[in-house]
């Protein structure tokens, strides 16, 4: 590929929407008057390159699929052996935007005022983007009014309401961090959560369900109880000063339709004023993890981080479902899949590289970057990785490496076309006398028997290679299997070699949390 990394070729602007071009003569067709500067040669290896991605992924927009070209190409480093690195860049034509929520929601609402924004059916609920820009405006203006201030933080405890998405906007708008609470959380969690970033307020509903949050709120800060005005002073959370309760009134809160009402004409002037000193680099939202290695942790991420990721997914976005892949630390999504993948691509692989971000496969011992198709850590680095965790300096850089490659923890493969395969855990992988062995890989045979109803792969004591693998398998109901068949079953199958123990019942309890 010496002649496209020497730039003899050079894809000249196409339009932006384009119609389909079904036929792949067309498609040729069209390719061509956007390529300069290419040898008959040159011209044919893209010609097979295009076909080849046509069969492949059913792209229909000649646009979409000449961006792809370079992609595939600049993303492949030749190794010494020939080989080619587990290397990804979502290289785009589409330049990220430098913008805040507050700035994007606008532009949306000048752009298309009495366009739908959102339908919250449960609540009754369908704005405008106007309307909606109105009650954003509203609320930050009565968040400022209540004594919040750029840099606070808000908390919000439920479940999924057009409240929620309201604050959302409005604190963005205001330049307060939105924390995002899960609304499962009991009081220990609850407590840290709000301990850990110092909330100064919290939204939510009295209950929903079982969940009652206002009870389980005083229980943490008694002092609602005698508040005046719905602002008081916990000794437990000493920075917490209020609850803001959506639905019912309750003693020592305040009701969000007084937080509608409270701003002036000062406070929604002061808001305007607010929004040429805001930073598109500056905080918004902490995310905290599923605290499944610890405490939760605090993703801490910024206008630029939400703004561009939801750009970079809604781009691919189509009517067909589709695949992807993230994680809290990336604002979420990392991977995502084309509308037209086929059935294999939905359902082996998450997708690929979004724009502007780099992926890489590295090996779990030395960090070097693995050949393609191999097993390995996977490393994002893009303008979605989080800023930091929240108060957290230690485990923000054990998460992040000085050249801000971020470490998932998921051990992943990348194949030529650079669609990515998530095959576990660094957590759940086995060490067996040197070895590393991933037990997703040999659940995913194991459920290929036709007697296995599940199997899960677990790591077990070995005094002489450290670890040896355990399979736990539960068998359907009616039938039967011994431990031999099952061993002769995966012999020469299964990569990792020697599967040394195993467990098979007919109702054998598998924990799968």
């Amino acid at each position: 590929m010496e002649w496209f990394k020497n730039k003899h070729i050079q894809v000249l602007e196409w339009p932006s929407q384009s119609p389909d071009l079904n036929p792949i003569e067309n498609l040729w067709k069209e390719l061509k008057t956007a390529v300069h500067k290419c040898s008959p040669s040159n011209l044919t290896e893209l010609e097979l390159f295009c076909k080849e991605e046509w069969e492949k992924i059913s792209v229909s927009r000649y646009a979409k699929l000449i961006e792809a070209y370079p992609k595939r190409l600049t993303a492949v480093i030749a190794a010494k052996d020939g080989q080619s690195f587990s290397y990804v860049h979502g290289a785009s034509s589409v330049s990220l935007l430098g913008q805040t929520v507050g700035q994007s929601l606008q532009a949306a609402a000048d752009r298309w005022p009495h366009r739908e924004a959102l339908v919250f059916v449960q609540d009754g609920v369908r704005k405008t983007f106007s309307q909606f820009q109105e009650d954003v405006d509203q609320a930050a203006a009565g968040l400022l009014a209540l004594g919040l201030k750029r840099g606070d933080r808000l908390g919000v405890w439920g479940p999924n309401t057009y409240h929620w998405i309201l604050f959302q906007f409005a604190t963005a708008k205001a330049g307060i961090i939105l924390v995002s609470i899960n609304p499962a959380y009991q009081l220990k969690e609850l407590e840290f959560t709000l301990g850990k970033v110092q909330c100064k307020a919290v939204v939510c509903p009295t209950q929903f369900k079982t969940q009652r949050f206002c009870d389980m709120l005083r229980q943490i800060c008694p002092e609602m109880d005698t508040a005046e005005s719905g602002v008081f002073r916990s000794s437990r959370l000493p920075d917490l000063r209020m609850v803001i309760v959506t639905d019912s009134r309750q003693t020592g809160t305040v009701h969000v339709e007084d937080v509608m009402q409270a701003g002036s004409r000062q406070h929604h002037q002061e808001l305007q004023d607010l929004q040429t000193k805001l930073s598109f680099d500056d905080p918004i939202n902490i995310q905290f993890t599923s605290g499944t290695t610890g405490n939760p942790k605090g993703a801490t991420l910024s206008h630029h981080n939400i703004v561009n990721n939801a750009y970079f997914v809604g781009l691919r976005l189509g009517f067909n479902w589709k695949v992807s892949y993230g994680t809290t630390e990336n604002s979420p999504a990392a991977f995502v899949g084309f509308p037209r993948d086929n059935e294999e691509l939905k359902t082996e692989t998450v997708g690929c590289i979004l724009n502007h971000a780099e992926a890489k496969v590295v090996d779990v011992s030395s960090g070097e970057v693995v050949p393609l198709g191999d097993p390995g850590e996977l490393l994002i680095r893009a303008y979605s990785v989080m800023l930091e965790y929240w108060d957290d300096p230690d485990k923000t850089s054990e998460a992040i490496a000085k050249d801000r490659w971020y470490r998932t923890g998921d051990i992943a493969s990348l194949d030529r076309f650079g669609y990515c395969r998530i095959v576990g855990r660094i957590k759940d992988m086995i060490i067996r006398g040197g070895e590393n062995i991933y037990p997703a890989e040999i659940e995913k045979f194991l459920h290929t028997h036709p007697n296995v109803q599940e199997a899960q792969v677990i790591g077990v004591r070995d005094e002489r290679l450290g670890e040896q693998v355990c399979a736990c398998i539960r068998l359907k109901e009616g039938l039967d299997c011994s431990r031999e068949e099952i061993r002769d079953f995966c012999k020469g199958q299964v990569r990792q070699k020697g599967t040394g123990h195993w467990g098979i019942e007919h109702k054998m309890v598998i924990p799968l949390g």
